[in-house]
């Protein structure tokens, strides 16, 4: 072998190294990077009359993305049929009580109603412009600073400048909307990740839900399902400061750990735009409220919507008004 040909024994390997690192690096450039996990895990339940539910997904199941049960409708308990009447039970927030964790997302990440349009330059604004519209199966994401930017896109197809990660649900003209969000239950109640809670879950259901009648409740309380116990009621209408004809929309909780409701506990809700409670506070469906006495705490401006928007489901990152505390993890254990 003469000393070129050796040279180049040496530099051929290197070569096809540095094309292949250049390659790797185009890629990484053309490609989106994969979701953190924190996004990949996130739950959720659809609204009744989604394009899901004609498929036999139910309103009362915690599903995951691409729309497949977590934990279904049946292991949190729930009547979840009718068989007589043919009423279903409904989700319209739900909480592992572990609200109000720095976990790096924003303040507030929330949906909003298919009829949301947000505020200018807001990606709910942005969605609303879609045609058709496609806000109500998204996740935004807020520091209550008067705008909002999208985490998650219903069917992950890049509309009006977003670009959210796809949660694999239908959007057009027969949409899938989302109407109550959490954080992965195999990291806060599913230990075993096998769809059977082994932990409490805070939760409410939309009015005529036949596990209400059961629990004696009403859209205005806060029940609470697990792991070989029926649903009950964890926090009433009267001690959230709410009234006959309200019905809570979204839920952050956060329990202490005795499973009582009482004043270390910390509570954040939005209730449905026609509670009557709303006309008393002046306050609106895309408000943020806390209990004892009933007071708005975060104004719809505050996360890039109008007052004419709905929120359907909320998650807390941190609590901003002073009047609770925040409890470290510590004092959980």
């Amino acid at each position: 072998m003469t000393k070129q040909q050796r040279i180049s024994a040496v530099i051929a390997p290197v070569l096809l190294l540095l094309l292949a690192l250049v390659w790797v690096n185009q890629r990484a450039l053309m490609e989106p990077a994969p979701p953190p996990a924190i996004v990949q895990g996130e739950g959720f339940s659809i609204a009744a009359g989604s394009a899901l539910a004609q498929l036999g997904i139910h309103p009362a199941d915690i599903l995951g993305a691409g729309g497949l049960p977590l934990i279904s409708c049946q292991s949190l308990g729930l009547i979840c049929d009718d068989p007589e009447t043919g009423a279903q039970d409904d989700l319209t927030a739900f909480s592992y009580g572990w609200d109000f964790q720095a976990d790096g997302f924003a303040q507030r990440q929330f949906s909003v109603s298919g009829t949301s349009r947000g505020l200018v330059n807001t990606a709910v604004r942005a969605e609303a412009g879609c045609s058709p519209a496609e806000p109500g199966g998204d996740f935004f994401r807020s520091n209550l600073n008067g705008t909002n930017a999208q985490d998650l896109d219903g069917d992950g197809t890049a509309c009006g400048g977003n670009a959210g990660y796809g949660l694999g649900l239908s959007e057009g003209a027969a949409p899938d909307s989302v109407d109550a969000g959490e954080r992965d239950p195999c990291q806060y109640v599913d230990f075993e990740c096998d769809g059977i809670p082994d932990a409490p879950v805070y939760f409410t259901l939309a009015p005529g839900s036949p596990t209400l009648a059961l629990s004696e409740a009403t859209a205005a309380d806060v029940l609470v399902t697990g792991f070989a116990f029926v649903p009950s009621i964890y926090a009433t209408a009267a001690e959230l400061g709410l009234t006959s004809g309200d019905a809570i929309d979204a839920l952050c909780l956060y329990e202490n750990g005795n499973g009582i409701y009482d004043s270390d506990d910390q509570i954040l809700f939005s209730l449905t735009s026609a509670s009557p409670s709303l006309a008393t506070l002046g306050g609106n469906g895309a408000s943020i409220l806390a209990p004892g006495p009933l007071q708005v705490v975060n104004r719809a401006d505050k996360l890039g919507l109008l007052p004419t928007d709905e929120i359907d489901a909320l998650l807390c990152s941190t609590r901003t008004d002073v009047q609770q505390l925040y409890l470290p993890d510590i004092q959980r254990q």
